[in-house]
C-alpha cells in the first residue's frame, strides 16, 4: 500500500496550526481498515475496499506487541454508548483517523456513559474527532494503561448543551503522551468539570495542545503527585468568569512547565488561583485573567 503523509504546520512560538492529518506509520504488522459507509465485519479488512464496519471490532483482530495499524476511513462514523463500545485491549496497536478537518473520522458520545477505554499498554489513538451528542457525558477518554499516546484529536459537540465533563482521565498509569491535539468545548455553556486530570501519572507529556472551554479547572493534578512531567507549549483558555483555574497542581507534583499561553476570565480571582504549577520549574509561562490586557509571565521572575 502506499504510505500518505499529510503533514501539520508549527507555529514560531512552538503551537500546533491544527487541522488533522497525520503520517501513516510503516509496520512489519498488519494494517486493518474501518469504514461505517461500506464496511462490514464479515469483511477482511485487509484494505480499503474490504473495511470492517467498526474499531472495535478491528481491534478484536490484532495480535499484542506485532506493530499491527487501524486505518479509519475518511467519512467514518460510530457511536459510543458505553464503556465496551471502544475499547482498546490489545497492546502496541495504533488506530490513526484518515482524512484532515472534519473530512475525519467521527465518534459520537450518544449516551452519557460512553467512553473511550485505553485499556492495553503501549497504544495510539490518533487524528479522529470526538463529538459529545447528549449532556454530560462523564468521561471521553479513561487511559487506563501505560505508556499511551493521544494525538491530533478534536473534541467538538452536536448541539448547544453537549459536553464532556472529562475529556481524558489519566490517574495512576504513567509515561503517557498527549499531544497536538484539540480539546474545545462550548464556550457559551458551563458544566465542563475538567478537560484533563492526570492524578498519580508520572512522566507524564502535555505538549502542543490547544485547551479550551468553560471549566472548574481545565488541567488537574490537584490530588496525588505526578512527577516528573513535561508541559510545554500549550494554549489554554477558561471561559469560565467565577472562580475557576486553568491549571490546579498538586504541591508535591513536579516537572517542567514552559512556554504556555494560559487566560482565564475568572479575574476576580488570585493570579495563583488561576495558574498553580505545584512544585514544577516553570519557564516563560505567559497568563491573562481579563480580556483587552497582554499577558504576564507567570510566577513571577525571581533571579538566583
Amino acid at each position: 500500500m502506499s504510505l500518505t503523509k499529510y503533514p501539520n504546520g508549527i507555529s514560531s512560538f512552538g503551537i500546533p496550526v491544527l487541522g488533522g492529518g497525520v503520517d501513516i506509520p510503516s509496520t512489519t504488522g498488519s494494517y486493518f481498515f474501518v469504514d461505517s459507509v461500506t464496511g462490514s465485519n464479515s469483511n477482511s479488512g485487509a484494505d480499503s475496499s474490504h473495511p470492517f464496519a467498526t474499531i472495535d471490532y478491528a481491534v478484536g483482530r490484532c495480535t499484542a506487541n506485532k506493530g499491527d495499524v487501524i486505518l479509519v476511513m475518511p467519512g467514518h462514523n460510530e457511536s459510543i454508548t458505553s464503556g465496551t463500545s471502544l475499547v482498546v485491549d490489545v497492546a502496541g496497536i495504533q488506530i490513526i483517523g484518515l482524512g484532515i478537518n472534519q473530512s475525519r473520522p467521527v465518534l459520537d458520545f450518544d449516551n452519557t456513559a460512553g467512553s473511550i477505554e485505553m485499556d492495553a499498554a503501549n497504544c495510539r489513538l490518533s487524528n479522529i474527532v470526538l463529538r459529545a451528542s447528549v449532556t454530560a457525558v462523564v468521561v471521553a477518554i479513561n487511559v487506563d494503561a501505560n505508556d499511551i499516546t493521544l494525538d491530533h484529536l478534536e473534541t467538538t459537540w452536536e448541539e448547544t448543551g453537549d459536553d464532556f465533563l472529562i475529556t481524558v482521565d489519566c490517574t495512576a498509569f504513567d509515561r503517557i503522551t498527549i499531544v497536538d491535539n484539540k480539546f474545545f468545548g462550548e464556550l457559551a455553556v458551563a458544566g465542563a468539570n475538567t478537560v484533563l486530570v492526570i492524578d498519580d501519572s508520572h512522566n507524564l507529556v502535555l505538549q502542543r495542545n490547544m485547551l479550551v472551554g468553560n471549566a472548574n479547572v481545565m488541567v488537574s493534578n490537584a490530588a496525588t503527585l505526578s512527577q516528573t512531567c513535561v508541559v510545554t507549549d500549550n494554549i489554554i483558555y477558561n471561559a469560565d468568569t467565577t472562580d475557576n483555574s486553568c491549571m490546579e497542581i498538586s504541591t508535591a507534583s513536579t516537572g517542567i512547565m514552559a512556554r504556555n499561553i494560559i487566560g482565564s476570565l475568572g479575574g476576580a480571582q488570585a493570579w495563583s488561583a488561576n495558574l498553580d504549577p505545584g512544585s514544577y520549574l516553570c519557564a516563560e509561562n505567559y497568563l491573562m485573567n481579563a480580556i483587552d490586557e497582554s499577558g504576564i509571565i507567570f510566577p513571577a521572575v525571581t533571579p538566583s
